[in-house]
């Protein structure tokens, strides 16, 4: 190995290491990929003019021009269910039918459910807050794994289940030709194993809650009774409430639109249908709108920085590292995409970056090695659900956020119910290879 390679993986390490720190700081993502580029740039002897004018632009521009309106769509339907009452109104008539005792059930299926049609994480926060909190209070569910319970709810239909409209389903269908409904099967399997091993996970941990006090004590906030009575009095009536979900769905699933047309007519319907119920459409939109760019930005800047990381000499020794782990054994070829898929993710801090950055990379030597697109599809988004739920995840510090918890108390459940979790679901695909 040459002087040349040693520097340049240790310029990857080092830009890698401070975009994680900067992340965790909760810096501006466009500056801190700026500075990302530049290590990279200066250890690996690249030309910085063409870096950031041809390499990083292009990787940036190659995933914003594909994903720009699924993200804004996605974004503006969420915030219509949000400010109109219609996701409350789904979550409460879940909860009220199922009663207190399987209430909790409910509140994960309601998180599910929004998830898989579409409406993005980081706004589902929001929405099911003010639900949660008298749930997890008249069943006694410690506050502390909330962040680990709402996103056992989001983490399945968002990677594992067939069909569902996150943009992170959606990316593989640009480079595999592949379909929302990809291995339904495997995908059903992976959704089964991960419910498994989450009950088994959360059987522990109430047993553990007896014998700590702490975790006893953890309440949620005060219930402020009166935000769910202005809520109820303007909110559409369930059937109205689930009318823009189910035209999304049905629109992309059935009718085979693409999703950037299925996600169009589901904004469309939810305009009209929530129109009354939305105190302000206009601010409503346009707030949606700059929710939906945000996130799509700091995406594409990180895939820029994978770009840049791809085109050295040092990641081309990483490259062969990791195809090494495949060899004419299934069984270790389905492990090592698994494994790299995750090692991708650790390096992103984001599921959807490694998505896109996997893809790009590996997809042409394992569809060559006899994959299936189907496959690779399935298996890679349910692997880059694990490691991308690293403590420094921009979606499990918002959890944490506005949960008003931290990672010493709440981290635990995240770690076992959003990283490890997703992991073992994936490792399923070796019985489809």
């Amino acid at each position: 190995m040459s002087i040349h390679v040693i520097i340049g993986l240790i310029g990857i390490i080092v830009s890698l290491s401070f975009m994680t720190f900067a992340v965790y700081k909760n810096w501006n993502v466009i500056y801190t990929s700026v500075a990302c580029v530049v290590i990279l740039t200066i250890t690996s002897q690249l030309n910085l003019v063409e870096v950031f004018t041809k390499t990083f632009a292009n990787g940036v521009g190659n995933f914003v021009a594909p994903n720009l309106l699924i993200f804004v769509e996605g974004a503006i339907l969420g915030k219509l269910f949000s400010e109109s009452g219609a996701a409350w109104r789904i979550g409460d008539t879940v909860v009220k039918k199922m009663g207190v005792k399987w209430s909790l059930l409910g509140y994960i299926i309601v998180t599910s459910f929004l998830t898989w049609g579409g409406i993005s994480a980081f706004v589902i926060y929001f929405i099911l807050l003010p639900l949660s909190r008298p749930i997890f209070k008249k069943t006694g569910t410690p506050w502390y794994l909330w962040p680990g319970l709402t996103l056992m709810g989001i983490v399945p239909p968002e990677l594992i289940w067939p069909g569902g409209l996150q943009i992170h389903n959606i990316l593989p269908t640009h480079v595999l030709g592949t379909n929302l409904m990809a291995a339904p099967v495997m995908s059903i399997v992976m959704a089964v194993v991960f419910y498994l091993f989450c009950a088994g996970y959360l059987y522990l941990e109430y047993r553990s809650i007896k014998k700590t006090p702490w975790k006893q004590n953890s309440l949620p906030p005060e219930v402020d009774d009166t935000d769910d009575t202005a809520i109820a009095e303007r909110a559409p009536g369930l059937i109205i409430s689930l009318i823009p979900i189910l035209v999304c769905l049905g629109s992309i699933n059935i009718l085979k639109l693409e999703p950037i047309f299925g996600l169009g007519l589901g904004v469309i319907a939810a305009i009209i249908l929530f129109y009354k119920a939305t105190p302000n459409l206009l601010e409503c939109m346009n707030i949606g709108t700059e929710t939906g760019v945000k996130p799509l930005v700091c995406v594409a800047c990180i895939v820029g920085i994978a770009q840049v990381v791809a085109s050295t000499d040092a990641f081309g020794l990483v490259k062969d590292l990791l195809l090494s782990f495949s060899s004419t054994s299934k069984v270790v070829t389905a492990v090592s995409v698994v494994f790299s898929t995750n090692i991708v993710a650790l390096i992103c801090g984001s599921a959807s970056g490694a998505i896109t950055m996997i893809l790009e990379m590996f997809s042409d030597t394992w569809l060559a090695a006899g994959l299936s697109p189907e496959w690779i599809h399935r298996t890679v988004c349910a692997a880059a659900g694990g490691f991308d739920t690293v403590p420094w995840n921009t979606g499990v510090i918002v959890a944490l956020t506005v949960s008003g918890l931290n990672h010493k108390k709440a981290y635990k459940p995240v770690f076992w119910l959003s990283l490890v979790a997703p992991i073992v679901a994936a490792m399923a695909c070796v019985f489809f290879v």
